[in-house]
């Protein structure tokens, strides 16, 4: 009767005859792979720029990222240093809801003939002073063993609708408290 046993039987016999090893090689290459495609893929980014509801950003087609950098944010409300409001734009009551007539300076907020905002240098001058202490105090020294100097780099946030009247107010503010490169943020262009 061994013609009538049944092929699980046969098969069952041919398994436990034979011993299985599992191929290893080939398992590592594809999770090398796949590790590979992980670490290719993933992008981090250190910088923490901030951004504010309602605030329409410029876009633009440059693939650069930001660098880690002191930010101002310039909303249709007022002037925003690092998560600081310190200047309040002028509200009319007819423009309180509208940007047409936004972005309006107090005369109490500026000096030197109307070009200087003193809330902005006020702030900037000590963010400068604290930034600069910091570095004196930095165990990270140039080829001479001086501290390294202060760079001066602003990360400016404005709403796309800003003056250029008022932008460029904030800009000369800014380069009177020793700032003088400035770093436009904007959105990517989708692709």
């Amino acid at each position: 009767m061994p013609a009538f046993r049944s092929i699980r039987t046969r098969r069952g016999k041919r398994k436990i005859n034979k011993g299985f090893e599992l191929q290893l090689t080939s398992l590592i290459d594809v999770l090398v792979i796949i590790l590979v495609f992980l670490l290719k893929s993933y992008q981090t980014s250190l910088n923490t720029l901030t951004t504010v509801e309602g605030l329409q950003m410029p876009i633009s087609a440059s693939q650069d990222e930001p660098h880690d950098s002191l930010q101002v944010i310039i909303t249709p409300e007022g002037i925003t240093f690092e998560g600081k409001r310190v200047v309040d734009f002028a509200q009319s009551g007819d423009t309180a809801g509208s940007t047409e007539g936004a972005y309006k300076l107090n005369a109490t907020d500026l000096d030197e003939g109307g070009r200087r905002i003193v809330g902005l240098f006020n702030t900037l001058v000590a963010a400068r002073e604290k930034s600069e202490l910091l570095k004196a105090k930095s165990p990270v020294r140039d080829a001479n063993g001086n501290p390294l100097p202060f760079d001066g780099v602003l990360a400016v946030t404005a709403d796309k609708r800003i003056q250029y009247d008022t932008l460029r107010k904030i800009m000369y503010t800014a380069g009177a408290a020793g700032f003088k490169v400035f770093r436009f943020i904007a959105l990517k262009k989708e692709t």
